[in-house]
């Protein structure tokens, strides 16, 4: 080994150990975000280099340069922390060590390995057309994929803006109608949980609106790009383009229809509520990013997976009611029995609705642990989404 070649495996395992250290550090804060990591029981602390080493020397034993390296570095990632957590139970106990803490170590550390993987050289004669998402998956795939949907942006914006003119095509009320969905929704659930259930939070209305909102966003997105392969199989064949450019068309599609309705209802609910907007508001670009990052990376998984199975529509729907009842917009998340708090914040959009509610009727600045959840999920959802789809992508035509 020459020693430019060991100066760089030196890098790499510091750079593996600064992961490591960091992802720990970030899975007790986002456990105990309110003493911070200096407040941590020393047996926490006491498992720290038994569980970096161990986690090190599996991603080391893994060969991440090998194929699948995304499956060896989780499963280096998991063995790694199981052996090291053994190993520190075994000498120290487990008192003081949280499950949840070492459970978004390991998430935390799966994201940042994975970022980190070498990407894949290709001959110049193997090199992916500029016109299609490369189809190897990985960090240079999503890249690859992400200039190729730049370069088709006209086609994105030209798409989007065919499906709002067929929507309201011939309607006498245009837009109005896409006001009315969320206004029927509200009235409904403020008749049965205000005035029957006799439930009598304040601002009940303007938090569930909030909720509203954006569930119908994620939810149609959803729906939507579940089926955007699928239903578009002529054009498939026919046509070449990113393939991922039809799941985010629709999810770009509810996002405009959103962000309409939202100019409508949020000024008229500040106005009715008295609530004057504070800086807290500000974040309301930066968390709609990240709502938007994480339901593109779902809408990708979807339309892949509905492509080869048909069944996943009907479990979507499932999927949906299930979260829906699992994010705090009916009810009043701080009000939860506090054993039943982590899980509700888990759910995937549960995080962006307590956001909003914070910013907009409370006013304040969201939790520590809110942002954190939603920064992650927006991350994993994105990665996770372009790699799934561009890895299968080759193979659409085969199944429509």
């Amino acid at each position: 080994m020459t020693v430019p070649e060991t100066r760089s495996g030196a890098a790499k395992v510091a750079r593996d150990v600064a992961l490591a250290l960091v992802s720990y550090a970030a899975g007790y804060e986002l456990r105990f975000p309110a003493s911070g990591f200096h407040a941590i029981h020393h047996a926490a602390v006491r498992w720290l280099p038994l569980l970096v080493a161990a986690q090190i020397a599996a991603l080391a034993l893994a060969g991440r340069d090998k194929r699948p390296a995304a499956a060896r570095t989780i499963a280096a990632v998991a063995i790694g922390t199981l052996a090291g957590a053994a190993a520190g139970w075994f000498l120290f106990g487990r008192e003081g060590v949280s499950r949840l803490a070492l459970a978004g170590d390991v998430i935390l550390l799966c994201l940042g390995a994975l970022a980190t993987l070498p990407s894949e050289r290709r001959p110049a004669s193997d090199m992916i057309s500029p016109t299609q998402l490369d189809g190897g998956g990985g960090v240079l795939a999503i890249s690859t994929g992400l200039s190729a949907i730049y370069r088709y942006r006209e086609l994105l914006k030209n798409l989007v803006l065919k499906d709002l003119k067929l929507k309201y095509r011939g309607s006498v009320f245009g837009f109005l109608w896409s006001l009315l969905n969320p206004l029927v929704m509200i009235l409904v659930y403020l008749v049965a949980f205000k005035y029957i259930m006799a439930i009598r939070t304040e601002g009940f209305v303007f938090l569930l609106l909030v909720g509203i909102l954006a569930w119908t966003f994620f939810a149609n997105s959803a729906s939507m790009g579940a089926g955007a392969i699928v239903d578009n199989s002529g054009l498939l064949k026919t046509v070449y383009f990113p393939r991922a450019i039809l799941p985010i068309a629709s999810v770009f599609f509810n996002l405009a229809q959103y962000l309409l309705t939202a100019a409508v209802f949020l000024p008229l609910m500040l106005i009715i509520y008295q609530v004057r907007p504070g800086p807290p508001a500000l974040l309301f670009p930066v968390f709609l990013l990240l709502q938007l990052a994480m339901t593109i990376g779902i809408a990708l998984a979807l339309a892949a997976g509905t492509a080869f199975f048909r069944d996943i529509r009907h479990l979507l729907e499932i999927a949906l009611m299930v979260m829906f009842w699992t994010t705090p917009i009916v009810y009043d998340y701080h009000r939860v029995p506090a054993a039943w708090r982590w899980p509700i914040l888990f759910s995937p959009l549960s995080p962006f609705v307590l956001t909003y509610q914070d910013i907009f009727y409370y006013a304040k600045w969201p939790e520590p642990q809110t942002a954190a959840v939603a920064i992650v999920y927006a991350g994993v959802a994105l990665i996770g989404g372009f790699a799934l789809f561009t890895r299968v992508q080759g193979q659409f035509t085969e199944q429509l």
